[in-house]
């Protein structure tokens, strides 16, 4: 029998550190992170100037995921890369554009990387590559729902209460936060054409 994997995933600033931490703990599961990755020397990474962040190639991802897979615990990866690991269950935390503004400046990021994440979050891409690779995929909207409360969500789902509802493809910024996002394609598309 294969060992549980259960994926947190998400654009940065949804909850995912948290939330992995109280259910792992909650389940007296495996934790397996990134930072603990890197810390471990078990994964490698680049680095992206431009966009100030860490580049890491998936397939060495899955690699490290694998050695520190537990075959006795539920394992929980957490990770906004997390959900590119073949799961049981991939849990995508969503977080509309105006909370995860909020959160992303709280911590200091650069502009760029801000805007970055939040059309990242309203093109619903890591639901997308969510699906491509796993059959349970469920999105929770973590926009004013705290840690504990997630995690509690998580929880009810893996014991199978009110799953349905939470199946990924029930979140959409588009229709409130559409604007917010032609705006940004726009003004980049002015900013690359050459100038005459």
């Amino acid at each position: 029998m294969k060992p549980a994997i259960i994926a947190i995933s998400g654009t940065p600033g949804t909850g995912k550190t948290e939330v992995a931490k109280i259910l792992a703990k909650r389940l007296d599961a495996n934790l397996i992170t990134v930072p603990l990755l890197l810390r471990k020397k078990q994964l490698g990474y680049g680095y992206d100037k431009k966009r100030r962040t860490k580049v890491i190639d998936e397939k060495d991802l899955e690699k490290a995921v694998k050695k520190n897979i537990s075959g006795d615990k539920i394992n929980i990866v957490e990770s906004h890369l997390a959900h590119l690991i073949k799961s049981g269950s991939v849990f995508v935390l969503r977080a509309n554009p105006d909370a995860l503004e909020k959160r992303l400046k709280k911590r200091g990021w650069p502009a760029a990387k801000i805007r970055e994440n939040i059309e990242a979050e309203m093109l619903d891409g890591t639901t997308i590559e969510a699906l491509q690779k796993n059959e349970n995929v469920y999105e929770i909207d973590t926009s004013s729902a705290g840690a504990e409360k997630t995690a509690g969500v998580i929880l009810k789902i893996l014991n199978n209460h009110y799953g349905k509802k939470y199946r990924a493809g029930k979140i959409s910024w588009t229709e409130k936060y559409g604007k917010i996002l032609t705006r940004n394609l726009s003004r980049r598309n002015r900013l690359a054409k050459p100038k005459r």
